[in-house]
């Protein structure tokens, strides 16, 4: 992320409309609000807008003469309306965002191309807690069934790839996770517990596996080696002790597993 306040900054999601219709999408973000303020503000059209300016006048003319919008101003324009930009660790909207993250990690995935998100609802079915992180961040969804051997899921029916791209400049990975090298999210960091331990505990709703006749809890995942451990390391911190990172397999001891909430 950058130097900014927010957790999403406006200049980080333009990032990553980067590549598609323009190089640098920031770029053109300012460049459409710098001209179309400028032709407002002084009654004109392209033309003069363009000379005044110094910008291509082509490309003024298809957003101040014909009224087009950039893709990029258009999904931070949706993210705004939502709450999703310029928010913070003690933000309602937030709380939801943090769970939702958790879920893509855990539970979910973020299409490649589209950024739609997806989220898997786990073992609760009905009262799994995305539905909760669903409507704190203001998203409305449907659920998707997908036969009796596959997770149901949920998708946003709105906006859904302008909630992908503000996911992903938390730090939620893009694309199947098992094919890249994955690192927690950087606002994670400097969170206040309440926030880490929400992040835990929906990331342990979906992947932790129990054992019968004990309260003992593990994760298997096929990740990279450096990311388990700082995952181990994470939840530890959150339990206060009792997490550790075998092989391929994070234990939670009986302890931390109730300390966490995550006994059932």
């Amino acid at each position: 992320m950058s130097d900014s306040k927010w957790l999403v900054s406006e200049r980080d999601f333009a990032a990553t409309y980067d590549g598609g219709s323009y190089v640098d999408a920031w770029d053109a973000v300012e460049q459409y609000r710098r001209a179309t303020s400028y032709a407002f503000r002084n009654g004109v059209k392209s033309g003069a807008t363009a000379s005044a300016l110094d910008l291509p006048r082509s490309r003024l003319r298809t957003w101040i003469d014909d009224g087009g919008v950039p893709d990029v101003v258009r999904g931070l324009e949706s993210a705004h309306e939502h709450g999703w930009l310029k928010c913070k660790y003690d933000d309602a909207t937030f709380q939801g965002l943090n769970a939702l993250v958790a879920n893509v990690f855990s539970g979910g995935s973020i299409a490649e191309e589209t950024y739609m998100p997806s989220f898997a609802l786990n073992h609760r079915g009905d009262d799994s807690h995305v539905f909760d992180a669903l409507e704190l961040a203001g998203v409305e969804y449907d659920v998707i069934e997908r036969g009796p051997d596959r997770a149901n899921e949920v998708r946003p029916t709105a906006d859904g790839s302008v909630l992908g791209r503000v996911l992903s400049t938390l730090g939620a990975p893009i694309g199947p996770k098992s094919d890249q090298h994955l690192t927690l999210p950087p606002y994670l960091e400097n969170a206040p517990d309440d926030v880490k331990a929400t992040f835990v505990y929906a990331y342990l709703e979906n992947r932790a596996i129990e054992h019968e006749g004990r309260a003992t809890l593990h994760i298997e995942e096929k990740r990279n080696r450096s990311y388990l451990a700082d995952l181990a390391e994470f939840i530890n911190e959150v339990a206060g002790g009792g997490v550790d990172l075998r092989e391929r397999v994070i234990v939670i001891s009986a302890d931390a597993a109730r300390e966490l909430g995550t006994v059932r």
